[in-house]
């Protein structure tokens, strides 16, 4: 039986699957998931992963310390009364910004569009979370209007997209890298969410033109809103490798990334357990490969 049809039939596609289940235990946030850049969620996976190579019979196995932005997502939770009345809570997704409340805090609403210098006129957000609408494929990146929004004293900007990204079902969250400041804090919304928040506020200009009353403010609804975001500069995170030695002095490098958004079962956990389940079948099956074959678990991502 020649080395590829060995291949064949020790390869067991069940490891693969149940090693990218397991990389789902370690979280930052309970209910979303996420195990981002230099968090402990992405410390302890690194951990795991090592051990894994141990397990699996790497004889060679690394472990280099490289510098982040480490961002910890534990929480986003906005309560407020709906348009019946009734108490309702949404979970909200988050951008690497600083932003932490004492438990539930009390804020105002606003919406602003697109969240360009012009949707602002007229506005007064100071300290209020600011509700946006975001194109990143078609239009600008998130980082501009939530600075924009920062310039003009928000307390954070609530961003859905309406378009671009994240378009796969009204009640998604959206995740993508903000590029921007620490300190301008973002927060991503469902599109189903962002609807009735904008209908509500719509429904407050309503009553004024109703009621024949000259809104001397921008329309606003009160919500309590819970939120851990946090990020810490110059923190460390680790990429785990495992080496195959070859015949010669060439190289092949084979490589995925063990942070994730939400669960990270298809971004990254299936490539980082295809990656180890082929080390884990050619040690099984006593391959030596002509190059060094050098197994790669990134953390961080870029």
């Amino acid at each position: 039986m020649d080395m590829q049809e060995k291949y064949r039939q020790q390869l067991d596609i069940s490891y693969s699957y149940h090693l990218a289940k397991r990389m789902e235990k370690h979280r930052t946030n309970e209910e979303l998931g996420y195990r981002t850049a230099g968090s402990k969620a992405e410390l302890a996976t690194g951990e795991m992963l090592e051990q894994e190579m141990h397990t699996i019979g790497f004889p060679i196995i690394h472990k280099d310390a490289i510098t982040v932005d480490a961002w910890e997502f534990e929480r986003a939770k906005m309560t407020f009364l709906n348009e019946k009345g009734e108490e309702e809570t949404i979970q909200l997704g988050a951008y690497q910004t600083n932003f932490v409340t004492d438990g539930p805090e009390c804020y105002s609403v606003v919406y602003a569009g697109r969240g360009s210098l012009q949707d602002y006129e007229g506005m007064d957000v100071t300290g209020k979370l600011v509700l946006v609408d975001i194109n990143q494929r078609d239009e600008w990146w998130i980082n501009y209007p939530v600075y924009q929004a920062h310039l003009k004293g928000a307390a954070a900007v609530i961003a859905a997209q309406t378009g671009g990204y994240g378009e796969v079902d009204e009640r998604a969250l959206n995740a993508q890298d903000i590029a921007g400041p620490s300190n301008a804090p973002a927060f991503s919304i469902a599109r189903h969410d962002a609807d009735q928040l904008k209908k509500m506020l719509q429904g407050r200009r309503k009553d004024a033109e109703i009621l024949k009353v000259a809104l001397k403010e921008t329309p606003r609804i009160t919500v309590q809103f819970d939120a851990k975001s946090v990020v810490k500069e110059n923190m460390p995170a680790y990429n785990v490798w495992g080496t195959i030695p070859g015949k010669t002095d060439g190289m092949i490098l084979l490589s995925g990334h063990y942070d994730s958004y939400f669960d990270g079962f298809q971004d990254d956990n299936t490539a980082i357990s295809m990656m180890l389940s082929m080390g884990k079948t050619l040690l099984e099956i006593g391959y030596q490969p002509e190059n060094t074959l050098i197994f790669c678990c990134m953390a961080s991502e870029e």
